[in-house]
């Protein structure tokens, strides 16, 4: 009861301070970098070759729901990033088009979400989500679970297509609605400014 000011990185974080402390905390978002070549950012005629997820590997990011659900989708799939918490058994699973490329630099992640179709975010009630607005910040839509601080960044059929239930089949439908859906790159990037 003694804190000033509460600071929470999203509306989502500032209803549980609210909840828990009975407290208003003003929301500031995290930046992300904008790149300032326009080489750096994804090309408008561009549709990716990919779809990627990554990250930190850990359960709570439902990451073994993506690869399951891509396990039954002859779409490529690249996952980076390096396991948490004992979820190692992600890299045992050996598909075609489902590649894990482990820990990548920052300019290779953005080189990755430049390139992809969408960037895949299956985290359930995110206190924010950086890696969703650092896809749109390279001009790449995101295909988000429809819970915690992906509901303040990603705007429904603008800058991504949200899955309301944390299954392979409610993915699969996201993925085909985002695969019938053109987004616009130039609106993209302003957004995650």
């Amino acid at each position: 009861q003694n804190v000033d000011y509460f600071i929470a990185n999203s509306e989502n974080v500032a209803r549980r301070i609210k909840k828990f402390y009975r407290r208003d905390a003003t929301v500031i978002y995290p930046p992300v970098d904008i790149p300032k070549n326009e080489s750096r950012i994804r090309n408008q005629e561009s549709e990716g070759s990919y779809y990627l997820t990554g990250g930190r590997l850990a359960r709570p990011k439902n990451t073994d729901l993506i690869v399951q659900t891509f396990k039954g989708l002859e779409m490529p799939l690249k996952i980076f990033g390096r396991t948490f918490a004992g979820h190692d058994s992600l890299f045992k699973i050996h598909n075609s088009n489902i590649e894990f490329l482990g820990e990548v630099t920052e300019e290779g992640k953005s080189e990755l979400m430049r390139n992809a179709k969408a960037y895949i975010f299956a985290s359930e009630d995110e206190d924010f989500g950086i890696t969703p607005v650092e896809a749109m910040a390279v001009g790449t839509p995101v295909i988000a679970y429809k819970s915690g601080g992906v509901l303040e960044s990603v705007i429904e059929q603008k800058t991504g297509i949200f899955f309301d239930e944390l299954t392979a089949q409610s993915l699969k439908n996201a993925i085909e609605r985002f695969n019938n859906t053109q987004f616009d790159t130039e609106y993209i990037v302003k957004h995650a400014s």
